[in-house]
């Protein structure tokens, strides 16, 4: 177990812009450090590029492949990356079993967020607050020439509208038509280019790209919804990046509130929803409660772009203004998506849009009452009911939103509860387990809600859950379920073996 080692000031940081440089210190890892994962990753793309088939070629250059690899273990367990995700995802982050590394080439890719669990698989709605986040790891000097990673800076808090764009996998993209017609491999670079711009201006032209120029060695954290693409090569040379999955898994830590961060959102759009953040991660901030105000009417008026939706949306939910209510249910996807962020930050308005977005026929409004029951609910509260139901008796993205509300809810119990109410959600992710005909998505996201049970000290798992969960794992045929389930049946271990000290 590692320490917290960045200060507020970097924190706050990484809240608003989505991402943070770390240099990795030579004198633990080896002079030579950045040169042998250099190596590493030639010699896996070497294997890839002889492998024929394509099943057995991504083995080279993800998950085990590289997992197996003794420098990226080295990597892993090093004190700076993991004192950083300490403070950014708590002590007991878990790292998900899914890496890659990347190698660019004369592609470019289109601006997208990565999917919530791998290979383009659904998740639920991605929060606002700091689940989850990822690892970029540089083993070369990396130049604009050599294809760097190019980010939006803080689109991390906008999206974009799902519904009849096509996109029924699990990225948000900002160029479907891009990828579609295979522009990022066409000869004309002017309309690549021409094309990428279009693409950022669709979603905020106040924001600029920016290409993440850095030396050998570095790892970038980033926040998992930054909108993000690999860009092409133009020059001689190879450039490789290893990406890491991580994840949340306890709420944060409440800690005695030091002196105020210094640090001020770089865009006025963002502070309300930053302070927000902070405030959920314990930490003090000079917030500025009158903020700025858009001068075409984010927030007197209409909105008419993602980051003034949202603007509008948390600057409301700080009046504890009813309006929001009306705007989740109001069956436009844009508005819902505003509105049901800034309701969870308010869990008495969120109550009472939770019960007109469940009557709704609407898949998303169904799914965003999920939601909105896994951030703001108690685990012994009526409306646990209806995320059981949903778990039970739904399928696609309302029983994905549901089997992550019932973790959230069990992650914020504060004291004992009564087992027999404990006992409901474990045994309704269980059946999730066990359900031959469930998607597999489905048991990922069931195993990453049991690392919160399996976790807890008030109620824990009893020796028939135990086995239970046991039983599924074994039987598991999907590799990142089967990954978690035996960190689950680890977190047991732990706890029985504290409780008995």
């Amino acid at each position: 177990m590692f320490n917290p080692s960045l200060t507020p000031d970097q924190i706050f940081e990484f809240l608003d812009l989505g991402y943070l440089k770390i240099e990795l210190s030579e004198a633990l890892l080896g002079k030579d450090f950045a040169a042998r994962m250099f190596e590493r990753a030639q010699s896996a793309y070497t294997g890839a590029d002889q492998t024929p088939q394509p099943g057995k070629r991504i083995l080279h250059i993800a998950d085990e492949g590289v997992d197996s690899l003794p420098e990226v273990r080295q990597l892993l367990s090093s004190r700076e990356l993991n004192g950083a995700l300490t403070s950014l995802l708590g002590r007991d982050f878990y790292r998900y079993q899914h890496s890659f590394i990347h190698r660019s080439d004369t592609v470019d890719q289109s601006f997208h967020k990565d999917s919530p669990l791998p290979w383009g698989t659904k998740g639920g709605i991605r929060s606002h607050k700091l689940e989850w986040a990822m690892a970029f790891y540089y083993p070369q000097d990396t130049t604009v020439a050599l294809g760097p990673t190019e980010i939006l800076p803080g689109t991390q808090y906008w999206n974009v509208d799902r519904l009849g764009s096509g996109n029924t996998k699990g990225e948000d993209r900002l160029g479907l038509e891009f990828d579609r017609g295979n522009v990022g491999s066409s000869s004309d670079l002017e309309l690549r280019d021409k094309l990428l711009q279009a693409q950022w201006q669709s979603l905020d032209k106040c924001t600029e790209p920016l290409k993440l120029e850095v030396n050998a060695g570095t790892i970038v954290l980033v926040h998992f919804d930054l909108f993000h693409r690999g860009t092409r090569m133009n020059c001689e040379g190879e450039r490789y990046m290893f990406k890491f999955w991580f994840t949340r898994t306890s709420e944060p830590e409440f800690a005695v509130r030091a002196k105020s961060a210094s640090y001020q959102p770089q865009d006025f759009r963002r502070e309300p929803i930053v302070s927000e953040i902070g405030s959920w991660m314990n930490l003090a901030s000079n917030e500025n409660q009158d903020g700025n105000e858009l001068g075409d009417g984010a927030f007197h008026g209409v909105a008419t772009s993602e980051p003034q939706r949202m603007y509008r949306a948390y600057r409301y939910a700080r009046q504890n203004d009813e309006c929001l209510v009306d705007e989740a249910c109001s069956g436009i996807e844009s508005t819902r998506r505003a509105a049901v962020y800034a309701l969870a930050t308010r869990s008495h308005l969120a109550k009472k849009a939770i019960p007109r977005l469940l009557d709704s026929d609407d898949v998303q409004d169904q799914q965003s009452a999920m939601f909105l029951i896994g951030e703001c609910c108690r685990i012994d509260q009526p409306m646990v009911a209806s995320a059981i139901d949903m778990t039970r008796n739904k399928e696609g993205d309302v029983a994905r939103a549901a089997i992550i509300a019932l973790g959230k809810m069990k992650r914020r119990q504060q004291s004992p509860m009564p087992e027999r109410a404990h006992n409901a959600l474990v045994d309704c992710l269980l059946e999730v387990l066990l359900a031959a005909q469930r998607h597999s998505s489905h048991r990922q996201l069931a195993y990453l809600s049991l690392l919160s049970f399996a976790s807890d000290g008030h109620n824990a798992l009893g020796p028939a859950h135990v086995a239970r969960i046991e039983a599924a794992k074994n039987a598991e045929t999907d590799k990142y379920a089967r990954s978690t389930g035996n960190e689950v049946l680890a977190r047991v271990d732990r706890v029985r073996l504290a409780s008995s000290s």
